[in-house]
């Protein structure tokens, strides 16, 4: 195992969903399993950083660093509020008619914390990176610096959502439980997660950018979530795949940052300076509700 992952922080365990422990090895990923459940399919990395040590590497500077994290977050902040805008056109039909207190875990930089505060939502978050959090409260949003299983609720949501969080969660199971708890009756719990059945991971195979092992110990499919939505008494209202937007810089640097292109940094035209658009980058977003 490479020094980034440690042995002694190592541990193997049982299917998130089902429980088994039997499970088939279908891609090896900086030097982490990458398996597959022989009873329910969920995919799953294994053995993978004990729970004890998954949110440390949320809490220092996530947001600014290539490894484990992302770089620069803010500088592709007009790409995400524009995905976030979109993503939220899709869920607001689904919610309450009366827009009340909605709960956005994984907050990050409070991009869509401001998208909810703009239509009238009452808009918390979790965010466990210190500097993020801090920079949050003093904006004068109600953040807090806890894990989901943590966190006690103030009060009921209409809505919860978990962009890119719930693959990141080592106790998904308890986490879906509380997460019914939290919803008013008949609340909307919205996810936007990778898609293990994507074309996208069907093409690149073990190259697919989503197959970060030390951060994304989960790879739900449609199906697999939606076992879980049902052993928790969750309705799924939609399912659909789903993206972001991307321009030409963010593009280009995904592809040198997985391989696909040599480091050095390539001419740009001015053609396509300043233009984005909307990319599925297999991921799948899904809407459930509180039975």
């Amino acid at each position: 195992m490479s020094n980034s992952a440690p042995i002694i922080d190592l541990k193997t365990y049982p299917c998130p969903l089902c429980g088994n422990e039997k499970s088939t090895q279908l891609y090896v990923v900086d030097e982490f399993s990458i398996v597959r459940c022989v009873d329910c399919s969920m995919v799953y990395v294994n053995p993978r950083l004990i729970n004890e040590k998954v949110y440390t590497l949320y809490t220092d500077n996530y947001f600014h660093r290539a490894l484990h994290g992302y770089e620069n977050y803010e500088l592709t902040a007009h790409l995400r509020i524009k995905t976030f805008k979109r993503w939220y056109k899709t869920i607001v039909p689904y919610c309450l008619r009366e827009k009340g207190h909605a709960l956005d875990i994984g907050c990050a930089a409070g991009y869509f914390l401001d998208v909810l505060k703009k239509d009238g939502w009452l808009a918390e978050g979790i965010e466990l990176d210190k500097e993020i959090y801090a920079s949050l409260v003093q904006r004068g949003y109600d953040v807090y610096d806890q894990p989901l299983e943590k966190f006690i609720a103030p009060h009921r949501y209409e809505l919860i959502t978990l962009f890119d969080v719930v693959e990141h969660l080592p106790h998904v199971q308890s986490d879906f439980a509380k997460l019914h708890t939290m919803l008013a009756d008949g609340g909307i719990l919205a996810l936007v997660t990778p898609n293990f059945d994507s074309l996208q991971r069907k093409i690149f195979g073990k190259r697919w950018f989503q197959f970060k092992p030390m951060e994304h110990i989960y790879y739900f499919s449609l199906q697999t979530l939606k076992k879980i939505a049902d052993q928790h008494d969750f309705a799924v209202l939609e399912k659909k795949s789903t993206g972001q937007y991307a321009d030409i810089d963010f593009i280009m640097d995904r592809l040198r940052k997985y391989g696909f292109l040599p480091l050095k940094t390539m001419p740009r035209s001015n053609i396509v300076s300043g233009l984005s658009w909307y990319a599925d980058t297999g991921s799948m977003l899904v809407i459930l509700q509180k039975k």
